[in-house]
C-alpha cells in the first residue's frame, strides 16, 4: 500500500515538476555537405602516383581554359595531371581561391616528400565524401590543393580532354 501511494506521487508531481523548468532550447543544424556532383568528379578520377605535374599545374585553375569539375589544364605540354578543378564546393577552401584535387596512391602518400609537403601548407587533406581531415591523416582519399587568385590570369595552360 505504502509502494503504491509513492508511485501514485511520483507519478503526479514528476510531470508538474517538468513544467516548471524550460526545456532547453536546442538547434540542430546539418554538417555542410559537398554536393553529389562534385563528390562523382572527384571519385572518378584515376589515382595519381606524383604530385609535381598537379603542384606545377595548380596555377591553371585560374586559366581562362579552367571548368568547374573538369580536369586540371596543363601547363607542360608533355604532362596530364590527374585532378578536378573546384571553384568551390570544398569545405577549407578559401573565399576566392580554387583547388586542383587528386586521388593519390599509397605510395604517393607514403613518400617523406608528400608529407613535408603537405605540413607546408597549401594542400588538404580529404576523406571519400571530401570531408576536411586533419593534416597528419595516416590515408586521405582526396588532396586538394589550394590556389590563390593570381594578379594575372596564367599562360599557356591547355584544357585536357576527357582522359
Amino acid at each position: 500500500m505504502r509502494r503504491a501511494a509513492i508511485l501514485a506521487l511520483c507519478a503526479f508531481a514528476l510531470p508538474a515538476a517538468a513544467q516548471d523548468a524550460p526545456a532547453p532550447f536546442v538547434t540542430v543544424t546539418p554538417p555542410a555537405s559537398v554536393p553529389p556532383v562534385v563528390v562523382d568528379a572527384v571519385q572518378r578520377m584515376p589515382p595519381t602516383g606524383a604530385l609535381e605535374a598537379p603542384l606545377r599545374a595548380a596555377p591553371c585553375v585560374f586559366a581562362p581554359v579552367a571548368r568547374h569539375l573538369e580536369r586540371l589544364p596543363a601547363n607542360m605540354p608533355w604532362a596530364r595531371p590527374e585532378a578536378v578543378v573546384l571553384f568551390g564546393d570544398l569545405p577549407g577552401l578559401p573565399p576566392g581561391s580554387r583547388a586542383a584535387v587528386l586521388r593519390p596512391t599509397r605510395e604517393l602518400l607514403a613518400r617523406a616528400a608528400t608529407r613535408q609537403r603537405i605540413a607546408e601548407g597549401g594542400i588538404s587533406l580529404h576523406d571519400y565524401d571530401l570531408a576536411v581531415l586533419p593534416a597528419d591523416a595516416a590515408a586521405p582519399a582526396f588532396l586538394a590543393i589550394h590556389v590563390a587568385p593570381p594578379a594575372a590570369p596564367p599562360e599557356d595552360c591547355v584544357a585536357q580532354g576527357p582522359s
